[in-house]
């Protein structure tokens, strides 16, 4: 008689699979945890304004994914009162004049830290020292500048508009006259084409008396 706990060859297969990855994910779950805790350095970076940055952010170095935001606290009475922790790779190598800026992972992804490597001559920023961040810009103080810009280009077009049409008015009123002025230009300058050649094989006028 059968036993309904007989298994396939397939279903034990794939028994073994889903065990495998399970396993696989807790070990990398427990190094990259371990990591985090034992291996990385730790900073802490300065900000006036976030623009929407969380903990477990990515932070990046050079382009380079190598840690995370551990922590966001409020330091009161500070003007720029945002102190963010950030847990880095040692490979992240920070100097004096490395700067930390929140960037958005294309047009509306998730938000992370940058940090530049700084000049190649610079320093390496010690240990305890803050990094001071580069505020991002807000949504709306953006648009209220684009706001600004153009009111700003609609005056210069409504002081343009009066001067153009006074330069055609003008333009219209004295057509004849420009064209002859522009015909004796170019009269003038066809006889000082044909001066300068004859000068160029006949120097010698030049010395002649009048």
């Amino acid at each position: 008689m059968g036993s309904s706990s007989n298994y396939s060859s397939a279903e034990i297969r794939s028994g073994f699979f889903v065990l495998f990855a399970v396993v696989l994910l807790l070990v990398l779950t427990f190094v990259v945890g371990g990591y985090l805790k034992s291996g990385a350095d730790e900073w802490k970076v300065r900000f006036g304004y976030l623009n929407g940055l969380e903990d477990s952010a990515p932070v990046y170095y050079a382009g380079r994914e190598v840690g995370k935001v551990s922590k966001i606290e409020f330091v009161q009475g500070d003007p720029r009162p945002i102190m963010v922790t950030i847990k880095v790779s040692p490979e992240a190598y920070v100097r004096k004049d490395s700067q930390a800026y929140i960037d958005t992972l294309g047009m509306m992804g998730e938000k992370f830290v940058e940090i530049s490597p700084g000049s190649p001559d610079a320093l390496p920023l010690e240990r305890g020292q803050i990094i001071e961040g580069i505020d991002p810009i807000a949504m709306h103080v953006m648009i209220r500048k684009m706001n600004l810009l153009a009111d700003q280009m609609d005056a210069v077009v409504n002081t343009l508009n009066p001067l153009l049409d006074n330069a055609n008015t003008l333009l219209e009123g004295n057509q004849e006259e420009i064209a002859k002025s522009l015909a004796n230009i170019n009269q003038i300058t066809s006889n000082l084409r044909d001066m300068t050649e004859d000068l160029k094989h006949r120097p010698w006028r030049l010395l002649r008396k009048g």
